[in-house]
């Protein structure tokens, strides 16, 4: 399932809204890969990609969130959480597996749920509040 950039998701934070977007792109290369035959070859790079997105992406959040003093830091850093378990499960499966379809189909319907349902709820929190603030 593509997944299309609209205002939906922006949060109103550039800083937010373009590592969201990167994160977009890459969903989408895996989304193409999977309908060509190569989503095996894919599904590493945007796993290799999501080691370093997700540290640098939560950790910019989460910075917001603690300078401007965000009441929800300690739900939206439990998302967060979740999430890197969630990723470090199909980690450790692509680690002592390989590339299996279980983890190609996990890696998709994380990202795609997930990103989707957390963009469109906790982060349009934060960028409500973040509004306001910067």
């Amino acid at each position: 399932m593509k997944l299309q950039w609209t205002q939906d998701f922006s949060v109103g934070v550039e800083e937010i809204d373009s590592q969201h977007k990167e994160l977009f792109e890459r969903i989408n290369n895996l989304d193409a890969a999977m309908k060509q035959g190569r989503a095996k070859e894919e599904v590493v790079r945007l796993i290799e990609f999501l080691d370093t997105y997700a540290v640098i992406h939560f950790s910019a959040e989460e910075k917001y969130m603690t300078d401007y003093d965000y009441s929800g830091y300690a739900l939206h850093r439990t998302k967060h959480d979740w999430f890197k378990k969630e990723f470090s499960d199909i980690r450790i499966k692509l680690d002592s597996g390989g590339v299996t379809p279980d983890v190609i189909m996990l890696s998709n319907n994380l990202l795609i749920t997930w990103f989707s349902n957390h963009v469109r709820t906790i982060d349009m929190m934060l960028g409500s509040f973040l509004k306001s603030k910067i």
